[in-house]
């Protein structure tokens, strides 16, 4: 709890000039995002594609023995905010995050399905568990518009994962090879 009034703490000392229109992430949407990933400043330029959508999105770091990497908030007037935590370190773990919680507010939070989405991606269904449908959504869009699945199953990636076959799918999508 304290991690997330934090995200929401700092959302609100950033707010964007334009409100949030509901529904407007989309699969489309994401995929917009992912491009992003391209290039060098990615990381920034999603922050200010987000904004210019009513979007907040914040890096507050995680608490110690607090395992989260991401959340999917709502602020007091109904605009969505993503906090990620960048627990692990990486440039394929961030945009995967930062597209899961997108994919919360678009096929849950805008659907009335949810106002808070907190997240340890690390988690993933135990044995003999039933997975929680709304993660494996996210997980499915976020997926999907980074490397849409009927790209994967002809990819020359799926079956021989070089680095040169990586960086070739990673072009012809126009995302990060991470």
């Amino acid at each position: 709890k304290a991690w997330c009034w934090q995200v929401l703490a700092t959302a609100n000392e950033e707010l964007p000039e334009r409100d949030y229109e509901p529904h407007t992430v989309t699969l489309d949407f994401l995929k917009q995002v992912a491009r992003l990933s391209w290039s060098e400043d990615g990381p920034r330029l999603a922050r200010e594609f987000l904004s210019k959508q009513g979007i907040l999105f914040v890096v507050v770091a995680h608490l110690p023995k607090i395992y989260l990497d991401g959340a999917a908030l709502r602020l007091g007037d109904g605009r969505p905010v993503i906090g990620l935590t960048l627990r692990h370190d990486r440039i394929d773990n961030f945009w995967f995050c930062l597209l899961h919680e997108l994919a919360h507010v678009g096929r849950h939070m805008d659907n009335n399905e949810g106002e808070a989405f907190i997240d340890d991606l690390t988690l993933r269904r135990t044995e003999g568990g039933m997975a929680d449908q709304k993660e494996t959504q996210a997980d499915e869009w976020a997926e999907e518009s980074l490397i849409p699945k009927s790209v994967w199953e002809t990819s020359a990636v799926r079956h021989q994962p070089t680095p040169m076959a990586v960086i070739n799918l990673a072009n012809a999508l126009q995302v990060h090879p991470a």
